[in-house]
């Protein structure tokens, strides 16, 4: 009988301890509502604006005296806006580094949300392979003689934008700005003359430094959809984490790895792998 209680205490702390667990997921979930809410109220508002010609708009908050712009655009699920301040002004005064829908937003996060090699730039989120590579790790490389070469990406807000087409072949592939260093795409080119492992860091690289090399233009925006038959000419490896479904992503994982990509995903699920920005990479080898 003794035995029993102690059973039952011990259910019932845990019971209290689920419930509280449960309390705490329906405010967290409560609050989410309520955000998505609030920013649906303003994309409603902004659309209708647009819809109605009433291009210029003006807001005034707590941390923003009077801010006004013209919405030159309407795309897809975002605006293209001219500011009648300096955008650099804007954010260095206001902004707030952005983090991905799925990431729960807070300051704690946000410290670890980018590439610690990261230099300028107008990226929507980090490039997430490059979240695996410490300054002092790429600075151990010079000791192995494994030589680096680095490239500018402005990564696009439609990174995100799920596959919705039923053909991926129909899916409108975002574009992304990129800027190459002359030097550093010789150091990449003759790396492959050379037949030396070329190790690409991330899918937004990958794009990049291939519409490099077929188009011949160091700088410019990539709208190269990678497709499963696509034809990779400069990387031996790729170096990615794991994506969302949906994602546009996974076309590039289909095309280094094969058709038999999802049985690679179930067993990063078995094994309790983490997916998305602060999850687990990935090495793949062309063949």
């Amino acid at each position: 009988l003794e035995d029993l209680k102690n059973q039952i205490n011990e259910l019932s702390k845990i019971l209290v301890i689920e419930s509280k667990e449960k309390q705490l997921a329906l405010e967290d979930l409560s609050s989410t509502k309520s955000e998505l809410k609030s920013e649906k109220s303003l994309t409603t508002q902004l659309e209708k604006q647009v819809s109605e010609n009433e291009k210029t708009i003006s807001f005034q908050s707590q941390d923003i005296s009077i801010l006004s712009f013209q919405i030159e655009e309407l795309l897809d699920e975002s605006f293209r806006c001219i500011f009648d301040t300096k955008i650099d002004d804007i954010i260095n005064k206001h902004g707030i580094l952005p983090l991905p829908p799925y990431i729960k937003d807070n300051p704690n996060k946000r410290k670890f949300y980018n590439n610690q090699f990261s230099d300028s730039g107008f990226s929507i989120a980090a490039p997430t392979a490059g979240l695996h590579f410490t300054n002092e790790l790429i600075e151990n490389f010079k000791n192995k003689n494994i030589e680096t070469a680095f490239i500018n990406l402005d990564v696009n807000l439609n990174t995100f934008k799920p596959v919705k087409s039923k053909n991926l072949i129909d899916h409108n592939i975002h574009k992304e700005f990129y800027s190459i260093d002359k030097t550093e795409y010789n150091k990449i080119i003759t790396y492959k003359e050379s037949n030396k492992n070329i190790y690409c860091v991330g899918t937004t690289t990958l794009r990049a430094i291939e519409t490099a090399y077929n188009t011949e233009n160091l700088v410019g925006n990539t709208d190269l959809f990678i497709l499963p038959d696509t034809k990779i000419n400069l990387p031996t490896h790729l170096i990615t984490n794991f994506h969302a479904p949906m994602s546009s992503l996974l076309s590039i994982v289909q095309n280094v790895y094969g058709d038999n990509w999802k049985e690679l995903y179930k067993y990063a699920i078995d094994q309790g792998l983490k997916f998305l920005s602060f999850g687990d990479a990935v090495l793949f080898k062309y063949k």
